[in-house]
């Protein structure tokens, strides 16, 4: 048996699609997951791992674990700290008590033990849970993913769509290297299979490295849209995020997320054909639900 936690966001519902066309069995670990939108005898639990609530009960008779529960933007209810470290923690303590026999955690690159950055700490505090735990593990690191249901690339295909003009935090010089979600979903898979990738720490992206203003103009191209890009200084963006953030309960944009489109989120261009023998996909050529 295999539980994905987080069976019910963008990319557990790959993974799961995925296990269940291969006849493995699989388990869903997901708050209010509805059995009408999962594929034949996959199973459901509900559980929560903040509180620890119903963990216990859903790792029963599982051997393998697929750990996706994240956030990408904290609220008055979840932080970083509460689902990304406390979370993992308490998943990693579950998996022990039930002999699970391989725990393959979704982390992301630039996760670094920096106080500056809330979301990239909560990431390598989870993979310290991890690495320290005594199971045997795998952690991948993946560039931002794409595909139908993302909330990257969708965004920006968004913002394409309804303004004639584009506004961009700060320079758009920042690198990103964009994986589709079906080639994620492939490394994921390979993890768990026997003795794969142990005890490693892998970075995976796609097949490019690509800027902020790169990839805009490669969804503006797709959707065939001629749109004008207006670069706005993160010293005007900040103060504007803020003020979303007091009184927005669900913001378009964070200050911690302003931050971090300052960095780049790269990993070399052969990640994922070195370690798991794929080519993954361009950007470009991975984008047919953003042009209906």
């Amino acid at each position: 048996m295999i539980l994905v936690a987080g069976g019910s966001g963008f990319i557990g519902r790959q993974v799961i699609s995925r296990l269940a066309d291969a006849g493995q069995k699989v388990r869903v670990l997901a708050r209010g997951v509805r059995r009408a939108d999962l594929p034949d005898g996959v199973e459901t639990a509900q559980g929560n791992v903040v509180t620890g609530n119903g963990l216990s009960a859903a790792m029963d008779g599982v051997q393998k674990v697929v750990h996706l529960v994240a956030i990408i933007r904290e609220s008055r209810e979840e932080t970083f700290e509460g689902v990304i470290r406390r979370g993992t923690e308490r998943m990693v303590e579950a998996a022990k008590v039930a002999g699970v026999k391989k725990f393959v955690y979704v982390s992301a690159i630039g996760a670094q033990d920096n106080p500056t950055y809330p979301y990239l700490l909560a990431k390598w505090q989870a993979e310290r849970a991890v690495t320290l735990s005594g199971l045997k593990y795998t952690i991948l690191r993946p560039s931002v993913v794409f595909g139908e249901g993302d909330e990257f690339i969708n965004a920006l295909a968004g913002l394409v769509r309804y303004n004639p003009v584009v506004p961009v935090a700060g320079d758009g010089r920042a690198k990103f290297q964009p994986i589709w979600v079906e080639d994620l979903v492939t490394c994921i898979v390979a993890c768990l299979d026997e003795g794969a990738h142990d005890g490693h720490t892998l970075e995976v992206g796609g097949p490019e490295h690509l800027t902020y203003d790169q990839m805009l103009d490669i969804v503006k191209d797709a959707m065939g849209r001629s749109r004008i890009k207006a670069h706005v200084p993160l010293a005007v963006m900040r103060p504007m995020a803020q003020v979303m953030e007091w009184v927005l309960p669900r913001p378009p944009v964070t200050r911690e997320q302003l931050k971090m489109l300052a960095l780049d989120n790269i990993t070399e261009t052969d990640s994922v054909m070195r370690n798991f023998g794929v080519q993954p996909r361009r950007l470009a050529d991975s984008l047919d639900h953003i042009k209906r």
